[in-house]
């Protein structure tokens, strides 16, 4: 009976479970979709259907095999309350959810020298909110837990803060790995945060009920796991500075840049990898992949993401879009913001609206690097993984926005092989060396277009010019 590696991504829009063998190749996998409740600026899920989604793909993916060890990524900060059984006491708090803005400016005057900034995004600020406007759910919990910590609780009993989760916090001190004294004593809600553990610790074995309903072998090492970005990281075999910079999309767009520990970009975001002395340099566009969901879903009665009928259409398209229909996070932090479509007519088919969302995403992501290169990282070749990196159109486009090379490995299943990956590296099963050659084996390549290239950034101009319009919605 073959011996497995298992990886859990809780992801914004679904769960993946995704199991390996025991060199990190991909032996099975299952997703299931659930929704997210949103009210203006509210962004809640049932934590349940994270937990009762895991059950029902682990027991199909792992199909009565042995599993060694297994790891949980998640979309994060990402909070939900739980009590003494590790029930939740409330919904969980998604990180798209942006109430908390008044207890991120307080927390921002406490902790003003944070390396990550006053914005909800940051999850700190999402605890003092619930002492505010729940304080049933929280005097009703032992712990606030982030999503992949959710999953560990209910896995293991053990109820752990994972430190590339804590490193992302507003007013986290890395130096001393540690939440900031002074905001401790101001805000008592933090005190209700588990213990900080490195993301490659091992924080316990699957419980003999968490193996009943869930198909996992008893007694199989659980590693704490992390943030989704470090599983691409992995999966995209990106551990050590030099590295190229990961691309990740699905709901939203992130990229990743391995860096010294310690490197600050304003408006950037920070967080630790799951390797010793090594951060995460990270940035977030709200709305990717959901925006060319949302326009995908205004056909009824076609696929517009036609890889075949995008790349056949002139580019530059004659649209320019701005894809920020949810706020927007890296640089500005603006929650306000709200999408652009010019050139708009009564000729414009679903077609140029696809090609005119990717292009935006594509010019938002740009933007980032550049502001990488000019803070003296070489950024010269892309990797691009989760589920945007299937379409060859949308990985073209980039590469020709960019006007570097764009790459997909081959493993190509996003941040839950990623933290299957992680849970061989953990418990020493997969080496660093091994990881890396995961990344080398390469599915597609997408060459940038000079011409093309020149044309974009001619056009980048004009969103620039739009996005700007977002200024003054604050």
């Amino acid at each position: 009976m073959s011996e497995l590696l298992l990886g859990i991504d809780v992801g914004t829009s679904s769960v993946k479970v995704v199991a390996t063998d025991l060199t990190g190749t991909l032996v099975a996998d299952a997703s299931k979709r659930y929704p997210t409740a949103t009210n203006g600026a509210a962004a809640e899920q049932d934590a349940t259907a994270w937990w009762d989604a895991v059950c029902e793909l682990t027991q199909r993916v792992v199909a009565e095999r042995t599993v060694l060890a297994v790891a949980v990524t998640a979309q994060a900060p990402t909070f939900v309350p739980v009590d003494a059984h590790g029930a939740p006491t409330s919904s969980a708090l998604t990180w798209l959810d942006r109430r908390a803005s008044a207890e991120a400016a307080r927390i921002a005057e406490l902790v003003p020298n944070s390396r990550n900034g006053a914005d909800p995004y940051f999850g700190t600020a999402k605890l003092p909110w619930l002492a505010a406007h729940r304080p049933e759910a929280l005097a009703a919990a032992q712990h606030v837990l982030s999503a992949n910590g959710f999953i560990v609780r209910l896995l293991t009993g053990v109820a752990v803060l994972d430190d590339t989760t804590a490193a992302l916090m507003q007013g986290f001190d890395d130096e001393e790995s540690a939440f900031d004294a002074a905001l401790l004593a101001a805000e008592p809600a933090l005190a209700y945060l588990p213990q900080i553990v490195p993301a490659a610790a091992v924080v316990g074995t699957i419980t003999a009920e968490a193996a009943r309903v869930t198909g996992i072998t008893a007694g199989a090492q659980v590693v704490a796991g992390g943030i989704d970005s470090i599983g691409s990281a992995l999966e995209a075999g990106i551990f050590e500075v030099g590295d190229p910079l990961v691309d990740m999309t699905g709901f939203s767009s992130v990229t990743i840049l391995a860096v010294p520990r310690g490197t600050r970009i304003p408006g950037f975001i920070h967080t630790r990898h799951c390797v010793p002395d090594v951060d995460l340099l990270i940035t977030a566009q709200v709305t990717a992949g959901a925006t060319v969901d949302w326009v995908n879903n205004l056909s009824a009665e076609s696929d517009l993401r036609d890889d075949a009928a995008l790349l056949a259409l002139p580019r530059p398209g004659g649209l320019t879009m701005v894809t920020s229909l949810a706020g927007e996070r890296t640089p500005n932090w603006n929650p306000h913001a709200r999408g652009v479509i010019d050139g708009i007519s009564l000729a414009t088919t679903g077609s140029e609206l696809m090609l005119a969302a990717m292009e935006g995403n594509a010019f938002a992501l740009a933007r980032d690097v550049s502001t990488m290169t000019g803070a003296g990282f070489l950024i010269d070749r892309v990797v691009t993984t989760g589920g945007g990196s299937s379409s060859r159109a949308w990985s073209q486009i980039k590469a020709d926005v960019l006007g570097v090379r764009v790459e997909r490995p081959a493993s190509g299943h996003g941040a839950a092989q990623g933290a299957a990956v992680l849970a061989g590296f953990a418990t020493g099963v997969i080496t660093l060396d091994a990881v890396r050659s995961l990344g080398r084996e390469l599915q597609a390549t997408f060459a940038p277009d000079a011409e093309k290239t020149v044309a974009y950034a001619e056009r980048a101009a004009h969103f620039s010019v739009l996005s700007e319009l977002n200024e003054h919605r604050r």
